[in-house]
């Protein structure tokens, strides 16, 4: 099986990563979360997570996207990033 992304994340200060279709997804989840309520949540990393359940950044996984030969609905924007708008 070739790796690809299957959906965004964002990895918070402990380490773990709370996945979601969109990252703002994300970002309602882990504000639901009690550990996490007093985080900055708007300074995670934002990124995704693969087919190999590895968190890879925005770069990272747009190479994984490319090298998979998978489309993008939005044509990927010319951008050196991925976004989750270009999985949906």
């Amino acid at each position: 099986m070739v790796n690809q992304i299957i959906c965004a994340a964002i990895k918070m200060p402990d380490g773990k990563a709370i996945r979601g279709h969109k990252h703002s997804d994300c970002i309602k989840t882990a504000m639901s979360i009690p550990a996490y309520r007093k985080a900055n949540i708007v300074d995670c990393e934002q990124g995704f997570i693969t087919s190999e359940n590895e968190f890879v950044n925005r770069a990272e996984a747009l190479k994984i996207q490319l090298d998979a030969n998978i489309p993008s609905k939005s044509g990927y924007r010319g951008s050196n990033q991925l976004f989750s708008e270009d999985l949906y």
